[in-house]
C-alpha cells in the first residue's frame, strides 16, 4: 500500500511538468508550440487581409479569453488530468502495439506475411502514414457524434462544451471518461491498422512523421490548427471547408445557438460531416457566445466538471434501464 501510495504520488508531482512538455517538444499535443506560433502568425496575416476582426470577435490575447475563470478551468484541467494519467488511472490507457502484435500474430497464422525491404517500402510507409491519419479522424468523428447524441455520454462531453472563452488549452477541456473512451478507440485503431500493414508488409515500414507525429496532422496543425479553440475567426472559404475543418467551422459547433448545435462534429476533415448531413460552412461570423445555455454557469466549478457527469449519467441510465417501480393503486374501499 505505502508503495503504491508513493508511486502515485511520484507521477503526480511528475505531472506537473508533462503539460510543458508537451508544449515544448511534443508534436503530437494540440498545443505545441509550433502550432501556436504559426497559428498567432496566420490572425495576423488573416487580420491584415480582411482589415481587421469581424463584428463581436474578441482580440485574440483578450484577457478574459486567457485569464478569465473559464481559461483558468482550463488550466486546471489540464494539470489534473496529466496527474490522473499518469498516475491512478493510468491503468485504463490502452496501448496499441499488443493489438498490433495480435493481428500480425492471427495474419501469419493463416499465412499472411510479407517482408518489403526494397525502394517500395517508402511508399508503403506514406500509405500507412495516410491511412493512419484518415482513420484516426474518422475514428474521432464518429466518437464525437456519439458524444452528442448519447445522453450518458454528452453528460461527459458537456464538460468540453461548457468553456465559455475559447483558447489554445480549450482542446484539452475534457473529463477523464471522455478522454479514456477516445484513448481506448483511437489506440485500437492504430493497433488494428499497423497491425495489417505489419503483417501484410514486414516490420520495417515507418510513418512519415515531423515533431514525433504524424505529417499529416502536423501539416493541418500549423495551418491554422490550434485556431479552432481560440477567439480568431479565421475561414478558409466554402471549397475548402468542403474538405476541411477550419476555425471558423469549430467554432460554430461550440456556439450556443441552437441552429448550431451537433454541427461540424469533424477533427481535420470535414468529409465526414458533408457525407452523414452535419457540415454547417457559415458565410460570417454568426457567433452570440459559446457554452451550453444556462447550465454554462454550473461548470465553472471544478467539482461539477468531474463529478455531475457521473451523477446525471447514472440517472439517465437508470431510466433508461432501470426497473420501473410497482404502480401504486388506489385501495378498494367495498361499499357498505
Amino acid at each position: 500500500m505505502i508503495d503504491w501510495l508513493t508511486y502515485n504520488l511520484s507521477q503526480a508531482a511528475k505531472s506537473l511538468l508533462f503539460p510543458l512538455y508537451e508544449f515544448l517538444v511534443d508534436g503530437k499535443s494540440r498545443y505545441f508550440w509550433v502550432y501556436c506560433a504559426t497559428g498567432i502568425a496566420i490572425t495576423i496575416a488573416y487580420h491584415a487581409m480582411n482589415k481587421g476582426r469581424q463584428p463581436g470577435e474578441r482580440e485574440l490575447f483578450d484577457r478574459e479569453v486567457w485569464l478569465g475563470r473559464s481559461a483558468r478551468n482550463d488550466y486546471a484541467i489540464i494539470f489534473i488530468g496529466a496527474a490522473l494519467q499518469l498516475s491512478i488511472l493510468s491503468w485504463a490507457y490502452l496501448n496499441w502495439k499488443p493489438i498490433a502484435d495480435y493481428v500480425v500474430s492471427v495474419m501469419h497464422a493463416i499465412g499472411i506475411t510479407g517482408q518489403v525491404t526494397d525502394g517500395t517500402a517508402v511508399g508503403l510507409g506514406l500509405l500507412l502514414t495516410l491511412t493512419l491519419f484518415v482513420a484516426d479522424d474518422f475514428m474521432r468523428w464518429a466518437l464525437h457524434t456519439m458524444m452528442h447524441k448519447v445522453p450518458e455520454l454528452w453528460e461527459f462531453h458537456k464538460v468540453h462544451h461548457s468553456a465559455e472563452e475559447l483558447n489554445f488549452a480549450t482542446s484539452e477541456r475534457n473529463h477523464p471518461v471522455e478522454t479514456i473512451i477516445t484513448t481506448f478507440a483511437c489506440m485500437l485503431v492504430y493497433g488494428v491498422i499497423n497491425g495489417l500493414f505489419i503483417g501484410a508488409f514486414g516490420d520495417q515500414l515507418t510513418i512519415a512523421s515531423v515533431f514525433g507525429a504524424n505529417i499529416f496532422l502536423v501539416l493541418f496543425n500549423i495551418a491554422g490548427g490550434v485556431l479552432r479553440h481560440s477567439p480568431a475567426w479565421i475561414s478558409f472559404g466554402p471549397r475548402i471547408e468542403r474538405w476541411v475543418i477550419s476555425p471558423a467551422m469549430h467554432q460554430i459547433h461550440h456556439s450556443n445557438n441552437v441552429n448550431h448545435f451537433d454541427k461540424n462534429m469533424g477533427g481535420s476533415l470535414s468529409v465526414w460531416d458533408r457525407m452523414f448531413g452535419t457540415i454547417y460552412i457559415p458565410k460570417s461570423r454568426e457567433i452570440e457566445g459559446f457554452g451550453i445555455g444556462d447550465e454554462t454557469k454550473d461548470f465553472r466549478s471544478l467539482g461539477v466538471i468531474y463529478f455531475r457527469p457521473f451523477e446525471r449519467a447514472a440517472g439517465i441510465f437508470k431510466a433508461r434501464f432501470g426497473s420501473p417501480e410497482p404502480a401504486k393503486h388506489t385501495p378498494i374501499i367495498p361499499a357498505e
